[in-house]
């Protein structure tokens, strides 16, 4: 379809303008968050909320040598954070996240040492203890780029079944007007960037071991699923992923045949990959099998009978599709996505709805401090799938303007949204009345003009 209605030489051309289109958005984004860094900040950190928690594995391995995280907390956490008191059953203070987005950063944070060391080399004083504008920066900088690095290969990879077009717009559209702009300029310390890239990564893996069925795609696939773990253990859901696709897009005796080998490559490469976790919990609690995040938990945190998935969707605290309705539209295009290839949609689906019954039962399904439901993140791959899939039937019925019209207005209301979110205005952990969902939204450029007197 790249070609359609194209010369091959005009094909090339557009898809290097939309190529560059991404590349000078993405650089707007940087400069926006370098921008941001001389601004004051209470902790003294561009790093906060859980990002000093995945932060903290990088100065604690790559400079310390352990994962005793003492003294990273006493450098990144308020002195009464209770996570500073904590010791583990080894002696430890321990750090209740995975250390994925930290392995992930690693390249970054030891460029970032490498010019610190060079500097000090030079006469500057500044402190090589990983910490500071310098180690900070340069590694959310590369937090960033792998956000970027996902759409980008997601765009790709989903111009092979739709319009290029589309699939550009569709990437465009859930930047702009989803959650993940946010993320990536405002609180790039967050996992979401890295586990952005982890799916996308093991969506590509997926469509590789889909086309040629070879042992060795399987063994990637695995171990591109073992990489989305160490990033978010949560989303294991998407694991089912490749499997259900198998299922659905063949007769049933040739989707078995071989399928127990290829499974078992799978799941081998997925735990090989892991295993660095599993060592992590076994150094600092003494058992391989338990999840620092759920260590020292109390009452039960999931009910798996009760999931409140409704309120995931629709409620307006982070409700997914009250707060950034782009993603309803991208679910719903999967409805179209499945006339052009059945199993993947439906497939991609299942992820999906799996991810909303694991947050609905979760219970903190509300996601705490989040810009709209941040865990979705991880279910691009999906939402490019599906919203490419209405963007090209909208336009073969000559809908694609009002459809691109209605897409800015919502890049809008969510620009707004930040402004409110970031600023105060509302708050970062509680339903939203209705005035401050929509109405307060229209009346915030008076608002900022008056603060501004």
């Amino acid at each position: 379809m790249a070609g359609a209605g194209l010369s091959r030489s005009d094909a090339l051309k557009a898809e290097r303008r939309r190529e560059q289109g991404l590349l000078l958005l993405f650089a707007l984004c940087v400069l926006t968050f370098i921008a941001s860094i001389p601004l004051p900040r209470a902790d003294g950190h561009l790093i906060g909320s859980d990002g000093a928690f995945y932060y903290a594995y990088l100065p604690s391995l790559l400079l310390d040598g352990d994962l005793d995280f003492r003294n990273q907390y006493e450098r990144s956490l308020p002195p009464d954070h209770p996570a500073r008191s904590r010791v583990s059953p080894t002696g430890m203070v321990p750090n209740p996240y995975p250390m994925g987005p930290a392995l992930l950063w690693s390249p970054f944070f030891l460029i970032a040492h490498g010019l610190t060391q060079a500097l000090r080399a030079g006469g500057t004083s500044l402190p090589a203890d990983g910490y500071g504008p310098l180690y900070e920066g340069v590694t959310l900088l590369g937090s960033m780029l792998y956000g970027f690095m996902a759409l980008w290969m997601l765009y790709r990879l989903a111009a092979r079944w739709f319009a290029p077009s589309a699939a550009w717009a569709a990437v465009v559209l859930l930047w702009f007007a989803g959650n993940a702009v946010y993320y990536m300029v405002a609180e790039p310390s967050m996992a979401h960037m890295t586990a952005m890239f982890a799916a996308a990564l093991f969506f590509r893996c997926w469509l590789i071991a889909r086309a040629r069925d070879r042992g060795g795609d399987w063994l990637g696939l695995g171990a591109a699923g073992g990489l989305m773990l160490l990033v978010r253990p949560a989303d294991a859901v998407f694991l089912i992923g490749p499997f259900v696709d198998r299922l659905l897009g063949r007769p049933l005796r040739e989707a078995l045949r071989g399928l127990p080998a290829r499974a078992l490559a799978f799941a081998g490469a997925a735990i090989l990959v892991f295993l660095p976790q599993a060592l992590a919990w076994e150094w600092m609690y003494g058992d391989l099998r338990r999840s620092s995040y759920l260590y020292g938990a109390t009452g039960p945190l999931f009910r798996w009978t009760a999931p409140r998935m409704l309120e995931v969707l629709f409620s307006s605290w982070h409700g997914l599709f009250t707060w950034h309705p782009i993603y309803a539209f991208a679910v719903l295009g999967l409805a179209w996505a499945a006339r052009r290839d059945r199993p993947l949609a439906l497939a991609l689906a299942a992820g999906f709805l799996a991810q909303v019954y694991l947050i609905g039962a979760w219970r903190d399904w509300a996601q705490g401090d989040a810009f709209g439901g941040r865990m979705f993140l991880s279910a691009m791959p999906a939402f490019v799938f599906g919203l490419s899939a209405l963007l090209e039937a909208l336009r073969d019925r000559g809908w694609l303007r009002p459809a691109l019209a209605v897409g800015l207005l919502l890049v809008l209301w969510n620009g707004l949204f930040m402004v409110q979110y970031r600023l105060g205005f509302i708050p970062m952990s509680a339903p939203l009345t209705f005035r401050q969902l929509v109405i307060e939204k229209f009346l915030l450029p008076l608002e900022l003009l008056r603060r501004m007197r």
